[in-house]
């Protein structure tokens, strides 16, 4: 449960520094409201959004190593979520810097992936047994 937890708190985190960075009203409000204001700066912002990719990039990848049974497509799920945290780091660095400003579009596709990635290890989650063991196929629980 705690994987999980910080699995979606690093996804949560890096949308959330991935939107102050785009400049969203909504989310630029309520974290100045919540007294976050001096975040707002892209200096912070954007290793903030590396750090929260990596740590969600960290959880998918121990969950995939945990799900033995399912390996192959849990494996696929990371590496979908690695292209996703780095299109969309790509997009937002590009974005930022002011070198191409147009490049907002694979921030947005690379944070959809990344949405992509977590559900899809969500689902194998729930596919996987119970038991890590072959216990569970020998006595057909």
């Amino acid at each position: 449960m705690n994987e999980k937890l910080s699995q979606y708190g690093g996804l949560s985190g890096a949308a959330i520094a991935a939107a102050c960075c785009l400049g969203l009203p909504v989310v630029l409000s309520a974290v100045a409201a919540v007294g976050l204001g001096f975040l707002l700066h892209d200096a912070f912002l954007l290793p903030m959004f590396v750090g929260f990719a990596g740590l969600n990039l960290w959880t998918l990848y121990r969950s995939a190593r945990k799900h033995e049974s399912l390996s192959e497509e849990a494996m696929l799920a990371f590496w979908v979520g690695s292209i996703g945290a780095s299109v969309s780091t790509l997009g937002l660095g590009l974005t930022v810097t002011g070198i191409l400003p147009v490049a907002v579009i694979l921030v947005y596709i690379g944070l959809a992936l990344f949405i992509v990635a977590n559900i899809w290890d969500f689902m194998i989650g729930r596919k996987s047994p119970a038991c890590a063991d072959d216990e569970c196929k020998t006595e057909n629980r």
